[in-house]
């Protein structure tokens, strides 16, 4: 039971900095750190849609998950596949609904650093429904 409670302001507490470093970030103009929600189905089944992750501004190499700008509205996620002469090829997880994108490395803007293991509504409803469905 202690070592749950430690745990659980241990969580806390990372959180707490990791909103702390997001808000002090966004006055800038290259945020150190981002939280994103991933759309679509192109990083399948890495992650799924509706599903947040945070990402840090830090190096990234081949097989990353990163942020990226590749001139759309929204940054995408996708993972670098290869690098080569000055150009980074980013792809989904997801091949089947999947785009490639060839990008500059200053394109990309973070490094995926984890999930937000945020449970939905939905998944709280299936833990508390019992197996005859009441």
């Amino acid at each position: 039971m202690r070592l749950a409670m430690l745990a659980a302001k241990v969580i806390v507490l990372l959180f707490g900095l990791a909103a702390i470093a997001h808000f002090a970030s966004t006055k800038c103009n290259h945020p150190l750190l981002f939280v994103a929600e991933v759309r679509g189905k192109s990083m399948e089944p890495t992650l799924q849609a509706g599903e947040r992750i945070i990402c840090l501004r830090a190096p990234w190499q081949s097989g990353d998950v990163v942020l990226a700008d590749v001139g759309e509205d929204n940054l995408v996620v996708k993972r670098v596949a290869e690098h080569r002469g000055g150009w980074v090829c980013l792809v989904g997880d997801n091949q089947q609904t999947s785009h490639t994108y060839w990008v500059h490395p200053q394109q990309i803007k973070s490094v995926m650093l984890c999930r937000l293991a945020v449970p939905s509504l939905h998944s709280i409803r299936a833990v508390a429904k019992s197996p005859d469905g009441t």
